[in-house]
């Protein structure tokens, strides 16, 4: 009497799924926690962790609140997300989401609600989560990404065109950022903010997915490197565009160039000026200054090293100590930076 015909998907986060519902579709809600702290001394990862996760899942919504734990009130983004899927397939992405959060946010445990059922437990291993660290401040990153809102202050057509880029309208993102870029041009001087939407809007319509004029292109590469010269900083104030934003910039020039083969610059110099761009992290980082928007720092490393190791083997040593000498300024994330060169 008064049996109820819920599944408790959430248990199968560490335990098998019985094979007459793992193949079937379910409608899931889920609901996880992120806890917004960090340890003593670091930076943020939750930003990073957040936006994976509402990537991976193709959207959701999410919000500020108060956490209260076992005796510890604190400040959590919570994530709400809708999805139709596979029950095996789902439960299996969300568990590796969960763990790859743990590890990255260095937390005992996590919470998961699926379908209204709770998980609250750790996916990793104790001998790991022994490891973590007990001293912890809270993190002011909440603000930097509910504040975000995809860029606010962009050009409309730098977004929309991107929005044209992901969903495949490739014909149109083009028709956005191309007429973007001329409008730009007629006007006598820019600002820096428009200057950077246009670094932003040349690292978008590079894209070799894009059928631009030889010409056209040869034009954007030049005013690229003018905008972001090889290897010193730009002109930019830390305001308008931070060294974090800049190198991340560096590191797509590196893939677009090496892709398309034009640019003017020499495959050495496109190596020398993605180290360069690994600097401007490590400098930014250790400053203090928090990672820009949502964006995780080391994926970022990893990510620009992968580009410079595709046009050359020549920098590893410098690569690596500029690693070691952030490891020994974030010495909680010393696994994390351990894997950067894989």
């Amino acid at each position: 009497m008064g049996e109820s015909n819920l599944t408790d998907y959430a248990k199968f986060l560490k335990e098998k799924i019985p094979e007459k519902i793992a193949k079937t579709d379910e409608h899931f809600t889920i609901e996880i926690s992120i806890v917004m702290r960090k340890p003593k001394g670091h930076f943020s990862r939750a930003p990073g962790v957040i936006l994976d996760i509402l990537d991976t899942f193709e959207g959701g919504t999410f919000f500020q609140g108060q956490g209260y734990w076992r005796g510890v009130q604190e400040p959590i983004i919570y994530i709400l997300i809708s999805k139709q899927s596979n029950v095996e397939s789902m439960i299996e992405l969300l568990r590796n989401k969960i763990q790859n959060a743990q590890l990255k946010l260095l937390q005992q445990e996590m919470f998961v609600k699926i379908n209204g059922c709770s998980f609250i437990g750790s996916l990793v291993d104790s001998a790991v989560t022994k490891t973590f660290p007990d001293q912890w401040e809270f993190d002011d990153d909440m603000k930097r990404i509910t504040a975000n809102q995809s860029r606010i202050d962009e050009h409309h057509k730098l977004i929309y065109g991107r929005v044209d880029y992901q969903r495949l309208e490739y014909d149109l993102a083009q028709e956005k950022w191309t007429a973007m870029i001329n409008e730009f041009a007629q006007k006598g001087s820019l600002s820096q903010s428009e200057k950077r939407d246009l670094l932003k809007c040349y690292a978008n319509i590079l894209s070799p997915k894009l059928n631009l004029e030889p010409k056209f292109i040869q034009q954007i590469c030049q005013q690229f490197n003018k905008l972001l010269p090889l290897k010193e900083d730009s002109a930019f104030s830390s305001e308008i565009l931070s060294k974090h934003a800049e190198a991340r910039m560096r590191g797509n020039r590196i893939k677009l160039f090496s892709m398309i083969g034009v640019g003017g610059i020499s495959v050495e110099d496109l190596a020398e000026d993605g180290v360069f761009a690994i600097e401007q992290i490590a400098a930014h980082l250790e400053s203090g200054s928090s990672p820009y928007l949502e964006n995780d720092p080391l994926k970022d490393i990893q990510t620009i090293i992968k580009h410079i190791n595709k046009i050359s083997s020549q920098h590893n040593a410098e690569i690596k100590a500029i690693i070691e000498s952030l490891t020994t300024k974030f010495p909680e994330y010393k696994m994390s930076f351990s894997k950067v060169f894989n």
